[in-house]
């Protein structure tokens, strides 16, 4: 068998004019991330980001934590398979047309951008209803296009990965959410439940062979914890 730890990015820069850059609290998520695989002798025949630099800054963080140990890792390969969801996208679009049926959603479609709260009831019901509505959108990547996506940048890896090796990817919240729930046959509907619940920096562990492939572990971030002694660089967003 073979493994795959999917990780989420470090915090990204919330409220700012780019969200796609590390916050300080991400760079050091990085590197406890780097830290508890190093920890582990966790070793890499295989490291792959999407093309968002929010992915490769938490890969480069644990590449740093590794070159530091003088441990060996092999070359980032970029592949924007790995990319997020365009939620952004998928907010100007469609809200206009869900405040039209949510108004009562209008004072935290406001705030969005300034509160994190405000910003995660808007993404759900935008996500949950571009997911299972499937609206007809020019510009907007569907559900279908980025399942497709998602699958083939697994499927890339798979062919890369031998049989007991591993690899990570530096990717996002909801392209591992999805990838778990296509790995272990659940339908659109169950995605953004494991969305949201995502920590920065998180471990998500699939096991595989030339044909399967199944999830073992989802959402491990206790290293965070243990590694830092303190619960300060727990985040979601």
């Amino acid at each position: 068998m073979a493994e795959i730890f999917l990780v989420r990015h470090g915090q990204a820069s919330f409220g700012t004019d780019n969200y796609d850059q590390l916050s300080e609290l991400g760079y050091q998520q990085g590197k406890l991330l780097g830290e508890h695989f190093l920890q582990q002798e966790q070793q890499f025949q295989g490291l792959y980001s999407g093309t968002l630099a929010r992915q490769q800054q938490t890969a480069q963080a644990l590449i740093d934590v590794y070159r530091a140990a003088a441990v060996e890792l092999p070359s980032l390969t970029i592949d924007a398979n790995w990319n997020e969801f365009d939620n952004h996208a998928q907010v100007d679009e469609l809200l206009p047309a869900m405040l039209r049926h949510h108004p009562e959603l209008a004072m935290d479609a406001k705030n969005m951008m300034n509160d994190k709260k405000s910003f995660q009831k808007i993404l759900r019901t935008v996500f949950q209803y571009w997911i299972l509505e499937e609206p007809q959108s020019s510009t907007l990547e569907s559900w279908p296009q980025a399942r497709c996506r998602f699958e083939a940048g697994l499927d890339a890896v798979m062919q890369q990965n031998g049989s007991g090796q591993s690899a990570a990817v530096f990717t996002s919240g909801g392209v591992i959410a999805a990838v778990s729930a296509i790995v272990m046959g659940l339908g659109a509907d169950k995605v953004y439940g494991l969305f949201e619940p995502v920590i920065n920096a998180s471990v998500t562990r699939l096991v595989h062979n030339q044909h399967d492939i199944s999830l073992s572990s989802f959402n491990e971030h206790q290293f965070l914890n243990a590694i830092s002694g303190s619960t300060d660089f727990i985040s979601y967003r």
